[in-house]
């Protein structure tokens, strides 16, 4: 049986590609920092000695190259690979899709086609460092340029998941 959805269908997964067709993939090796790996897909990551890490607290917009993504088979951080686990495996090597479409979580505001996308870089009440974010919090977040990702498309489901176009 076939789920019904009577108002919006789910916009996606963190981390999945959302039109492949129109995606660039590279490989990379997941560099610690702080002693901790990127713990979710679908979250912004920039370039580090060998490999990519997970933008971080004081980070500059310059500093964006991508978002981390889910790949067949080395999808997960857990001993069965299995689809449920969100935790990526810093034992192999990772996507990071620099050119394309991909699902993220927006976890404030409300995404807009075309609109600026924000990464958080310094925490607050319920907001985490590198959370994708449509709407600018001052100093605590830096906004991407167009030319960086926009939104692709407008809002976003009950989950928080809204589509991404890299633009690189």
């Amino acid at each position: 049986m076939c789920p019904a959805y009577l108002y919006n269908s789910p916009a996606g997964v963190p981390g999945d590609i959302t039109r492949t067709d129109e995606t660039n993939v590279e490989p990379a090796r997941l560099i610690a920092v702080s002693g901790t790996f990127a713990q979710a897909f679908g979250i912004p990551m920039k370039y580090a000695t060998g490999g990519i890490s997970q933008m971080g607290v004081g980070d500059a917009a310059t500093a964006f190259a991508g978002v981390l993504v889910r790949e067949v088979p080395a999808i997960s951080g857990n001993t069965n690979q299995g689809f449920d686990n969100t935790v990526p495996n810093p034992n192999q090597i990772n996507g990071m899709a620099v050119r394309g479409y991909v699902s993220v979580k927006c976890k404030q505001g409300t995404p807009a086609r075309g609109g600026t996308v924000y990464v958080r870089v310094e925490a607050d009440t319920g907001k985490l460092v590198g959370d994708f974010e449509a709407v600018s919090d001052t100093t605590k977040s830096v906004a991407l340029t167009a030319t960086q990702a926009t939104w692709a498309s407008d809002g976003k489901d009950s989950d928080n998941n809204a589509e991404l176009r890299i633009a690189r």
